[in-house]
């Protein structure tokens, strides 16, 4: 009988957490190492930056000729603004968007056997129709086209003295069907861009529209093609890291295709360039957004993607800033002010010329719906009811034409050190945080 055997002892089983735990150590240095390699941090402050001037700026951007998205002025002016602001010391972030891009393909009137060839306005889409033709007055008012019985007709002009978008809007408000407006005007005519109707808008060269004129009663038919595509726009965002936006100034960086865009708006791109200059280094640095909006020209849509990304951080603003047409003194420079900021701007700049910005209101009307907010970028903040102070010196002749092409820097600095002095005066006010609405909205304060 063997004897009973006994088994070797063996190394004990290595328990998990000793394994667990290094390997999570590791794993949590390796977080941190990498988020501190890619944490943002601001650039360093460039001395030869801060020596910029707005008469410099504009030498440069001026040569980049229009500024509608997916033009190389565009693209350009994006570039230079980014290196400017980033060697101020300003971590730039940039928020790409897709945008619609409408283009004109032609337009005709066909009449009696003939084509007459035109080009479809800026801003209305392609459409057709056919009917009995009316002429109205280059300075047709609403009653004097409700007594022509514009409804259901197809209406044709001279060259109006004011914007022709004023027109079209009147045309169809009235219940016209379209509009052709004959080019024959002695100085360089003022286009400006149509709402979005599907109804035929279209101008035609003097030449033609002598021929359309002489067949006024007849029954004609307007046609005008466009066709969209999808480009590419971009806000910049110029922020210290750790930078609160108590205040945020701002401008739109497009324009209208085919205008350089002096006064509309390179005046607003120059000043808030110049504000973050005068920034750069000083406590306003960690208090102040820059922001420069993209695609104002068609909708504000850029400032209104801006508004709803950035809306937590928003609450902390006291004034939102926009500088827009600020180059050109049209009118004395004004501040269109949120009721509760009024005050502050009187007692900032007793002598200054407040104005209303346009309300909010809804129309309807055949073809379209406009909801109207404001002229410009801060609109898009108000509807978040965020205060906002707009820096305007009103229309001047070259607006949205190939001839706005002249700003004046002095004019430039003056509005930027208005909106400066407003600033430091909101940020030196009581001021109670804004409390989100809810989903009902009754909470709003």
């Amino acid at each position: 009988m063997f004897p009973r055997t006994r088994a070797l002892p063996t190394r004990p089983a290595i328990a998990p957490w000793k394994i667990l735990l290094p390997a999570l150590v590791l794993l949590a240095l390796g977080w941190w190492g990498y988020r501190w390699l890619t944490r943002p941090v601001n650039p360093p402050l460039q001395a030869a930056a801060q020596q910029g001037t707005v008469a410099g700026d504009w030498a440069a951007l001026r040569t980049f000729g229009p500024r509608a998205p997916s033009t190389p002025g565009h693209a350009r002016t994006l570039e230079w603004a980014a290196a400017h602001l980033t060697a101020l010391g300003y971590r730039v972030t940039r928020q790409p968007f897709e945008v619609t891009v409408l283009e004109g393909l032609g337009a005709e009137v066909r009449v009696g056997g003939q084509v007459l060839r035109g080009h479809t306005l800026w801003g209305a889409q392609g459409g057709e129709q056919e009917a009995r033709l009316v002429r109205i007055p280059p300075d047709a008012t609403t009653a004097t086209l409700e007594r022509l019985q514009l409804l259901g007709q197809l209406a044709v002009t001279t060259c109006p003295a004011g914007r022709w978008a004023a027109l079209a809007d009147a045309v169809v408000d009235a219940g016209g069907l379209g509009l052709a407006i004959v080019n024959d005007c002695a100085q360089p005519p003022k286009p400006s861009r149509v709402d979005g109707t599907t109804l035929p808008l279209l101008e035609l060269p003097a030449q033609d529209g002598a021929a359309l004129l002489r067949q006024v009663g007849q029954t004609v038919m307007f046609t005008t093609r466009t066709r969209t595509r999808t480009v590419t726009a971009s806000n910049l965002l110029a922020a210290r890291v750790d930078s609160t936006p108590d205040v945020l100034f701002g401008a739109h960086l497009d324009s209208v295709p085919g205008s350089p865009g002096a006064n509309d708006n390179a005046s607003g791109v120059l000043a808030v360039l110049h504000l973050a200059r005068q920034a750069a280094g000083t406590p306003l640095a960690e208090r102040a957004w820059f922001v420069l909006f993209d695609d104002e020209e068609t909708g504000i849509n850029g400032s209104r993607l801006f508004a709803q990304q950035y809306s937590p951080s928003l609450r902390h603003t006291r004034a939102v800033l926009n500088l827009d047409m600020v180059g050109v003194a049209a009118q004395p420079l004004g501040v269109a002010a949120h009721e509760d900021l009024r005050a502050l701007v009187r007692r900032v700049q007793p002598d200054v010329r407040l104005f209303e910005d346009e309300p909010v209101s809804t129309r309807e009307t055949f073809g379209r719906s406009l909801n109207l907010t404001g002229r410009s970028d801060h609109a898009a903040f108000k509807v978040l009811r965020i205060r906002t102070l707009f820096l305007h010196r009103g229309e001047d002749p070259a607006y949205h034409s190939p001839r706005d092409r002249i700003l004046d820097p002095v004019l430039v600095e003056g509005a930027a050190d208005l909106a400066k002095r407003l600033a430091d005066a909101a940020l030196e006010a009581p001021f109670t945080m804004r409390e989100p609405c809810g989903i009902t909205g009754r909470n709003c304060r």
